[in-house]
């Protein structure tokens, strides 16, 4: 099963917190771990194997979104800042 992950900046690190508890499940064969480029390199930092998309901005997003279309992902966790303002 395939899952992605995307965190608004000021979320990255609740983010890995999340990822850090629920390791034990995360880690398992059967789960795939997609993300936004940014997203992915500080999942990959806390030693998670993630398929990198671009970053939210260029496009990684739009990425994630597609492969929920098509599905090939089966969920998205996304960290959002509710305070900060989004373009």
């Amino acid at each position: 099963m395939e899952i992605a992950i995307i965190a608004h900046d000021s979320m990255k690190d609740d983010m890995v917190q999340f990822l850090n508890r629920n390791k034990e499940i995360l880690s398992k064969a059967v789960i795939k771990i997609v993300a936004t480029g940014t997203t992915g390199s500080k999942a990959e930092s806390a030693d998670f194997k993630v398929k990198k998309m671009l970053s939210g901005p260029m496009g990684g997003d739009a990425q994630i979104a597609a492969r929920v279309a098509e599905g090939k992902t089966k969920m998205v966790l996304f960290f959002k800042d509710p305070l900060a303002s989004h373009a």
